[in-house]
């Protein structure tokens, strides 16, 4: 075997590998940058969560499941079921795990799931809150579930 084959195979090996872990260090920050992307975006929703006064009006009287919920705006409470909304289609898309929804957002998904009073003149059985159903639906099954587990453990 002549000197110049075994260079060119070399040099065809080399190059294999440097593309190789370029491809993988590509893979790598691209994941990276997804992963970011939606903590970003999951912070920003927590955020505007917590931060919204009508929002926190809702979740004080929430706590008590407090009559005058009956008597808050109508668009405030549809904003904040919404909201909600917005955090199920997350856990659909998969941007955000349904263990993480439940951890920030489920005890208030089941506050308003339960409450009489919240949905006094909004229908709860309409199509159009159908995703918020399904997710309470979700948030309940991962509570049963993470007791269970904790039940397990013990």
């Amino acid at each position: 075997m002549d000197s110049l084959t075994v260079v060119k195979d070399v040099s065809i090996i080399i190059a294999g590998a440097v593309t190789l872990i370029t491809f993988m260090m590509g893979v790598i920050q691209y994941a990276r940058q997804g992963h970011d992307a939606r903590a970003s975006q999951f912070v920003q929703m927590r955020r505007r969560f917590l931060e919204d006064p009508a929002f926190r009006e809702l979740l004080n009287l929430l706590a008590r499941d407090d009559p005058r919920l009956a008597q808050m705006p109508i668009q405030d409470r549809r904003n904040f079921v919404g909201f909600f909304e917005e955090v199920a289609l997350m856990v659909n898309s998969r941007i955000i795990k349904p263990g993480v929804a439940h951890y920030m957002f489920g005890y208030y998904v089941r506050l308003v799931d339960r409450s009489e009073h919240f949905w006094e003149g909004l229908d709860r059985d309409s199509v159009y809150w159908q995703v918020f159903r399904q997710f309470a639906h979700q948030m309940r099954v991962v509570k049963e579930d993470a007791l269970a587990n904790r039940e397990m453990r013990l």
